[in-house]
C-alpha cells in the first residue's frame, strides 16, 4: 500500500481522528499532571493560607466512632475525603477533611461539645498537586469526587497510550516521516537508556 492509498485507509483515518481529538481533550488534564510533576520534582513546598475558628457542637453522650465523625461533619457542613475513625482519646477526636484547594482539621473537645476548625486554604499550583497526589496508590476513597478524579487520573493513562499506539501506527504508515521518526524514537531510547544505566548503576 503506498502511502496516499493509505491515508484513504479507514484504520488509518480512524487512528488520525482519535489521536487528534482525544488528545486535545485530555490535554486539560495532562497540563494538570504535567505542572503539578515539576512541582514535586522541584521541591516547591506549598503555601497555605490558615484560618482558625471554634464551633458548638450538639453531641449525644456515648456517641464515638463513625456516628460521631459523622455527627460533627454534618454539623460543621463539612464534605470532603475523611481522615479520622471518631476514636477518643483524652476527651478529644481528631478529624481530617481534604478536598481540592482545602484541608480542615476538626479537633474535637467530647466534654466541651466544642470543636476546634483549622483551615488550610492553598491556591492554584497547590491544588494541582493536591489532584496529582489524590486518591493515591492503595487508597479507597470514600468521597465522591475522589472516586470520580481517580477514574478520570486512570482514563488519563489509558487514554494516552493509546494516542501513543496510534502515532506509532501513523508514523508507520506514513513512509515519508520513517526516517525522521527513526531518529525520534532512537534518541528517546538512548536518553532511557542512560538513565536506566545511571539509576541501576548507582
Amino acid at each position: 500500500m503506498n502511502e496516499s492509498a493509505a491515508k484513504r485507509n479507514g484504520l488509518y483515518l480512524w487512528s488520525r481522528k482519535i489521536h487528534l481529538y482525544l488528545g486535545i481533550a485530555i490535554s486539560p488534564f495532562l497540563l494538570v499532571f504535567a505542572i503539578s510533576t515539576l512541582m514535586l520534582n522541584h521541591g516547591v513546598t506549598p503555601n497555605p493560607i490558615e484560618e482558625s475558628s471554634v464551633a458548638s457542637l450538639e453531641i449525644e453522650d456515648g456517641v464515638e466512632g463513625p456516628a460521631l465523625v459523622s455527627t460533627v461533619l454534618d454539623q460543621l457542613g463539612l464534605t470532603g475525603e475523611v481522615v479520622g475513625r471518631g476514636q477518643i482519646l483524652d476527651g478529644k477526636t481528631v478529624v481530617r477533611v481534604s478536598r481540592p484547594g482545602k484541608v480542615t482539621v476538626v479537633t474535637v473537645d467530647i466534654a466541651a461539645r466544642e470543636a476546634q476548625v483549622k483551615d488550610r486554604i492553598f491556591g492554584l499550583m497547590d491544588t494541582m498537586r493536591y489532584l496529582h497526589l489524590n486518591p493515591g496508590p492503595h487508597k479507597s476513597p470514600t468521597w465522591t469526587f475522589s472516586k470520580l478524579w481517580g477514574w478520570v487520573a486512570d482514563s488519563t493513562v489509558y487514554i494516552t497510550l493509546l494516542l501513543t499506539l496510534t502515532g506509532v501506527y501513523m508514523w508507520v504508515v506514513l513512509k515519508s516521516e520513517r526516517r525522521a521518526g527513526l531518529i525520534a524514537l532512537g534518541s528517546g531510547a538512548f536518553g532511557f537508556a542512560i538513565i536506566l544505566f545511571t539509576l541501576l548503576a548507582l
